[in-house]
């Protein structure tokens, strides 16, 4: 199959005591199968919820209240949305078949218990592995990414391990069961760039040797530029923009998504210049506006057209291109 993971009309919304809180509102999105998708997109756009809600891990009050997400095994399509949040099912699923780098490694491990001890336990919870052979796993694994002394690291607790080391630990735990989908969010925030660009490649260099998908959350269009195959634009809830990412960087066609490519400062830029900002700011969460949600904010917004009527949906230019935009919707009507 071409996609390992399909997303449809996903809406996962937050029942708070000031309002609905549409935090996901809408997504469509296929992660191809072997190949990484960058998704990218400002802070509070949906792409963390997105990803917790794919593994059925959204804390109350937030709730899943429409759409499906199907994970397409070698013989059987699984929809994830139609399972218990804690039941057996997806509780096999999460680990071995999707498995997650979350952003913050030292908050994300457990002080208490070794480092070696967390991935023996997602070892013998999916693999048919215990005790000896299962440590001999987990070790493989830490040296399989890269963490000098794997023996002696098995023994020591997340604390006496830098920031790097405790990422390269997330990602043999997130591996050591070869998930056929690694969604990694943000996986090297706070990292410096030295430390950033062995943890990209240690991954690039995995996928390969696993043959897995990844799904890539970051802010950071450098990095996405660099690792990704295909990318999927997000704002406010829902995907805007997604196309192979050569074709992302070159022809942006929604205007958000030229804006982001417009903000990145480039090579050779005059000193003392100032940056180029989208203006305005995201709108307040507890609001919906009508027609396409970045209209307040776009340049090339067309009153009467922009901000009246639905959100317009994805709309596909050409293979592999989809755009979310009144213009486009427009231009291919005329023909």
């Amino acid at each position: 199959m071409d996609s390992v993971l399909s997303i449809r009309g996903l809406k996962t919304h937050f029942f708070l005591d000031e309002g609905i809180v549409r935090a996901v509102d809408g997504v469509d999105l296929e992660i191809p199968r072997g190949k990484t998708i960058g998704i990218v997109g400002e802070s509070g756009c949906g792409k963390s919820v997105t990803a917790f809600s794919s593994l059925r891990l959204v804390a109350e009050p937030g709730q899943i209240v429409a759409g499906d997400v199907v994970l397409h095994q070698e013989n059987l399509d699984v929809v994830l949305t139609d399972l218990e949040d804690e039941g057996d099912q997806i509780r096999a699923i999460r680990g071995k078949e999707i498995a997650m780098i979350f952003q913050e490694p030292m908050t994300s491990l457990s002080p208490v218990h070794t480092v070696g001890f967390q991935i023996m336990e997602a070892v013998e919870l999916h693999m048919d592995l215990t005790g000896s052979d299962a440590q001999a796993h987990a070790v493989h694994m830490l040296d399989r990414v890269g963490i000098p002394d794997p023996g002696q690291r098995f023994g020591q607790y997340p604390h006496e391990l830098s920031g790097g080391m405790r990422q390269r630990v997330m990602i043999a735990m997130a591996l050591s069961c070869q998930p056929s989908l690694l969604i990694a969010d943000e996986p090297t925030t706070a990292l410096d760039v030295t430390i950033q660009a062995q943890i990209l490649e240690l991954m690039r260099d995995l996928q390969v040797e696993f043959d897995m998908s990844i799904m890539l959350i970051t802010h950071d269009l450098g990095v996405v530029a660099e690792v990704a195959d295909e990318v999927a634009v997000m704002y406010l809830g829902r995907v805007v923009e997604q196309a192979a990412t050569d074709e992302i960087f070159e022809h942006p066609k929604h205007p958000y998504t030229r804006a982001l490519m417009d903000s990145i400062p480039g090579m050779g830029s005059v000193r003392k210049t100032r940056l180029k900002t989208i203006k305005g700011s995201v709108p307040d969460p507890f609001s919906q506006l009508s027609g396409c949600p970045f209209h307040p904010r776009c340049e090339e917004a067309k009153k009467g057209m922009c901000d009246v009527g639905e959100r317009p949906e994805l709309l596909v230019l050409e293979e592999g291109h989809q755009v979310a935009c009144v213009l486009y919707h427009e231009e291919v009507a005329r023909g």
